[in-house]
C-alpha cells in the first residue's frame, strides 16, 4: 500500500511527522476539552510559531516510557508524590516540580527548565499516536500567539495561525464541549505540598481547584501507604544470581538468567486505575509481563501478579519448561525482600536470589568497544533487523568515530554530552552494496547526525535521532 492508498487522516499524520522530522512545528488536537496545542522536537520552533522568544522555556510531553523514567529520577520529589504526577499525567494535567541541578541530567530536559523548576506533560492522544510514538518526547505549548486566546478548532487555527502552519485537524474525534480551556497546571513542592499554578478545564470540571488538589492528595496518601516506610524495586531491573528448591541449587537452562524489571507509569487510557505498577520478565525464551494498579504489585510483602501475558514465540521444551515455571512461581503471590541492592524471592520452598541489573551486568564503555549493527530502527520504538545485509559496526575513540556499514569503511568526528553525541564530518569508501546492505548503510549515515541521544544498557547500544530513526547496536 503506498501513502496515497492511507485515509486522509493518517496522511496528515505522516506530513506531521515528517515537518517534525525536519525540525518544524505543528499544530495537534487534543482531546475535549483540551486545546489545540502545538509542538516540535525543537523547543525554538514551538516559541517561533507563537512569536515569542526563541529561548523561552517551553513544556515538555514525557510520554515514552523511557522519558519519563529519564525526567522523574532527577525530580526531587518523594515516592508516593511522584505517583500523584503520574495520576496528574494520566488525566492531562499538566506539572511544574522541581528538578535537582544534576550534571548528569539528559540535555533534552534543559528546555523545559527555568529557576530550577520543569513544566512536563503527558500530550499522547490515542487517534494521534502514529505521531505521538514517533518521538521519544515533544516540546510543546497551547496552540496560539503571544497574547491571545486559546485555539479550540482547527478552523480556528488555520484563521489565526501563519498560512504555512502544518495542522492536524482530529475535531471530528473529539466530544464536543460546552467550554475549552487549557490544561490546568499543579505545582509540586520539594516538601510534599500539591498546589495550583495555574487554573484549567481539568480543575473547573472537577468542582474547583480543592476538589482536584484532594484528589491527587488522596491517591498520594493511599500510595505512602500501600508502599509502606521501605524501599520497593521499583524502577529497576534485577538478573537472577541463584535458584534453590528445598534447599538446593536449581539449575536454570546454559547460558539463561532470569530478568526482572519494575516500573510505575500512568493509564494512557481512559479506563482502568489512573496509574499502574508493571512488572516485565524474560527467562531466555519469550519477553512477558503484567500491569496493575499502583500499589497493588508489592503489597504486604508479597508480589501480587495475577497473570502473565507477553509474545508468543515457540520456545524449544527446556526453555518452555522453564518459562512455565517461572510464571507458576511468580503468579504463586511470592515474598520479596530487599537488601541492599539484592532482590529475594520466595514461594512454595523455592527461592530466587536477584542482583540489580547495574551491578550484575555494569554497561559496557562506549569509547573502545567495537558495536556491531543490530536493527535499525523508525517511528522511534519500531526495530527492522536486516538479515541479508552484511554484519556493520560502529566503534567511538576519544572524538574519532569509525566503522563499516557492511560495504564501506566509515569514519568521522563527535563531540559528546551526557546523553547525546553530535557527529560532523563523516566519509566513507565508494563501494556497491547489494540492495539490503545499501539500505542498512543509508539507515547508518541518516542517524549519525546531531543531538543523537545515546543510552547503553550493559552490552546494548542505542543511537536515536531527533527525527525518530535509529540504530540498536551490541558489543562484541
Amino acid at each position: 500500500m503506498s501513502v496515497l492508498d492511507l485515509p486522509e487522516f493518517d496522511r496528515a499524520q505522516l506530513h506531521a511527522i515528517e515537518v517534525l522530522r525536519g525540525g518544524g512545528a505543528v499544530v495537534v488536537t487534543s482531546p475535549s476539552p483540551l486545546t489545540y496545542g502545538v509542538v516540535a522536537r525543537d523547543a525554538r520552533a514551538v516559541n517561533f510559531l507563537k512569536g515569542r522568544p526563541v529561548e523561552q522555556p517551553v513544556g515538555i510531553s514525557v510520554h515514552s516510557e523511557a522519558a519519563h523514567d529519564q525526567l522523574f529520577q532527577y525530580l526531587d520529589l518523594q515516592t508516593d508524590t511522584l505517583a500523584a504526577i503520574d495520576f496528574a499525567l494520566a488525566e492531562r494535567i499538566s506539572v511544574l516540580a522541581p528538578i535537582r541541578s544534576d550534571p548528569t541530567m539528559p540535555e533534552w530536559v534543559a528546555p523545559a527548565i527555568q529557576d530550577g523548576w520543569v513544566l512536563f506533560f503527558d500530550g499522547c492522544w490515542g487517534p494521534l499516536a502514529l505521531l505521538w510514538l514517533t518521538f521519544p518526547f515533544l516540546y510543546g505549548s497551547s496552540a496560539n500567539r503571544s497574547g491571545e486566546a486559546p485555539v479550540v478548532s482547527a478552523t480556528e487555527a488555520r484563521a489565526r495561525l501563519p498560512a504555512d502552519t502544518v495542522i492536524i485537524d482530529a475535531d471530528h474525534l473529539r466530544t464536543p464541549a460546552t467550554a475549552y480551556g487549557a490544561s490546568t497546571i499543579i505545582r509540586a513542592e520539594p516538601d510534599r505540598r500539591l498546589t495550583l499554578h495555574r487554573s484549567g478545564v481539568q480543575d473547573q470540571a472537577s468542582g474547583g481547584a480543592d476538589a482536584l488538589l484532594e484528589r491527587l492528595r488522596e491517591f498520594r496518601s493511599a500510595i505512602a501507604v500501600l508502599d509502606g516506610s521501605t524501599r520497593t524495586p521499583l524502577g529497576k531491573t534485577y538478573l537472577s544470581t541463584a535458584v534453590t528448591e528445598d534447599g538446593e541449587p536449581k539449575q536454570l537452562v546454559p547460558k539463561t538468567r532470569i530478568r526482572l524489571g519494575f516500573a510505575r507509569v500512568p493509564n494512557k487510557n481512559s479506563d482502568g486505575p489512573r496509574v499502574y505498577d508493571v512488572v516485565r520478565t524474560h527467562a531466555g525464551c519469550n519477553r512477558m509481563g503484567t500491569a496493575v494498579a499502583a500499589g497493588e504489585l508489592l503489597t504486604g510483602g508479597s508480589l501480587w501478579i495475577p497473570g502473565l501475558g507477553g509474545t508468543q514465540v515457540g520456545c524449544r521444551p527446556p526453555l518452555r519448561d522453564q518459562e512455565e515455571w517461572l510464571k507458576t512461581f511468580l503468579t504463586s503471590k511470592p515474598s520479596w525482600r530487599l537488601s541492599g541492592d539484592e532482590l529475594t524471592l520466595a514461594s512454595g520452598g523455592t527461592t530466587i536470589t536477584l542482583l540489580d541489573r547495574k551491578i550484575a551486568e555494569p554497561d559496557f564503555p562506549l569509547d573502545g568497544t567495537r558495536w556491531k549493527v543490530l536493527t535499525t530502527i523508525t517511528n522511534a520504538d519500531l526495530r527492522q533487523y536486516h538479515h541479508h545485509a552484511e554484519q556493520a559496526w560502529i566503534s567511538f575513540h576519544d572524538e574519532r568515530l569509525t566503522g563499516w556499514t557492511g560495504c564501506n569503511e566509515l569514519s568521522g568526528t563527535f563531540t559528546r554530552n551526557n546523553t547525546e553525541l553530535n557527529f560532523s564530518d563523516l566519509v566513507t569508501t565508494n563501494r556497491d552494496c547489494t540492495a539490503e546492505t545499501a539500505t542498512l548503510q543509508t539507515a547508518i549515515l541518516a542517524t549519525l547526525g546531531p543531538a543523537v541521544t545515546y543510552t547503553i544498557d550493559h552490552n546494548q547500544l542505542t543511537l536515536l535521532a531527533p527525527s525518530g530513526i535509529g540504530l540498536d547496536l551490541k558489543a562484541e
